[in-house]
């Protein structure tokens, strides 16, 4: 197994517990806070992928997918802190 394929299994490890916490956390501060973290970890391996394959547009894709997954987590940290009415 190459750089890549160790690089893959140890973002996959490192998910499971977000992963975790996304299914079981009882409160959307909980979800939030995984969501955010696994959003994280999925523009990694985009930017990962870029990086072995030499593909650059992975790169732009990976930097939209942070920027996209950091506005959901403020829109709704936004909406938690309002409570539902």
């Amino acid at each position: 197994m190459g750089l890549k394929g160790w690089l893959e299994v140890g973002v996959l490890v490192t998910a499971a517990l977000p992963l975790f916490r996304l299914w079981k956390g009882p409160t959307l501060w909980d979800r939030l806070a995984a969501t955010s973290s696994l959003n994280v970890r999925v523009a990694l391996v985009l930017a990962c992928e870029a990086s072995f394959t030499g593909r650059g547009l992975l790169l732009d894709v990976a930097l939209a997918y942070a920027a996209l997954g950091f506005l959901g987590t403020v829109l709704l940290a936004r909406f938690g802190e309002r409570g539902e009415r």
